[in-house]
């Protein structure tokens, strides 16, 4: 699976550039990264949370939910912070000014009335959908409609360098490069790769603080 933070937000950032006034760019966002946030959950309770978080039912049950409390709490406080940290005189934050990590103090600005919670939940959907289709090809388990776990075609599964397995303190390292793997490689770079691409777009177009410049517009008016 390509990772949780950057390349995971390609296709929200896609969609929101797009069609910006249809999604929630924050919704989008978090909502791809929410599915991954099982990794922290196991570390606290005895079941293998993923197989819900990437689950159709766990978008309703887990995503959604999820995405609209982090929303708040992103653009009320971590996006604004980070926000300020980014517009530091210092060669070491450039490169967070070059991909606009500094604009993002206008969510701050964002209203959560009825239409927002409208369109974040779509969105939060949406976003969550996309982490999971293009993480099905490169997993060993299909968990889609979970309950139900069936395992990936015998194609994805299919090993193409295997060197064995060694023991790294309790950890069983695996080297062992199948097809789905190798799958999530390519997805990894290719989706890092047009999430640096679109949020270098998003500032060279300053399309955050149009998109909303024309939200406080609207609600003036």
């Amino acid at each position: 699976m390509p990772s949780g933070i950057v390349s995971h937000q390609a296709p929200g950032l896609l969609l929101k550039i797009k069609y910006p006034h249809k999604f929630d760019g924050t919704a989008l966002a978090i909502g791809t990264l929410v599915p991954d946030l099982n990794a922290l959950i196991d570390l606290f309770f005895p079941v293998y949370f993923r197989n819900i978080t990437h689950s159709f039912l766990g978008q309703f049950i887990y995503t959604i939910p999820l995405t609209l409390i982090l929303i708040i709490l992103f653009c009320k406080y971590i996006g604004p912070s980070v926000s300020n940290i980014a517009k530091r005189e210092r060669k070491i934050y450039k490169p967070l000014k070059f991909f606009g990590i500094n604009d993002w103090d206008v969510f701050k600005n964002k209203k959560y009335n009825l239409k927002f919670f409208v369109v974040a939940t779509y969105s939060a959907f949406i976003g969550g959908m996309t982490h999971i289709l293009i993480d099905l090809p490169a997993h060993k388990y299909n968990v889609l409609f979970f309950p139900i776990i069936t395992l990936s075609p015998d194609l994805l599964l299919y090993s193409i360098v295997d060197f064995g397995s060694f023991n790294l303190g309790p950890f069983l390292i695996e080297m062992n490069l199948t097809i789905y793997q190798l799958i999530w490689i390519i997805e990894d770079t290719l989706t890092l790769i047009s999430s640096l691409y679109l949020l270098r777009y998003i500032k060279k177009h300053n399309l955050v603080s149009k998109w909303y410049e024309t939200i406080t517009e609207k609600n003036v008016s």
